[in-house]
């Protein structure tokens, strides 16, 4: 996934996407046996900062 996606972070079970010039986060699940990925929560960084993963 960080060879595709260079800022996505692992936290926990969950993928954290950083989207808009860093001034978003998607959390994100990725279910990689399946190819999906679900989308947990967007949000703004400082919303993100408030989200407690």
């Amino acid at each position: 996934m960080k060879q595709t996606f260079a800022s996505a972070s692992f936290v926990g079970e969950l993928t954290i996407f950083n989207a808009g010039g860093n001034k978003y986060r998607i959390a994100t699940f990725v279910h990689y046996a399946k190819q999906i990925i679900y989308i947990k929560r967007i949000g703004t960084h400082q919303e993100y900062d408030k989200w407690g993963l």
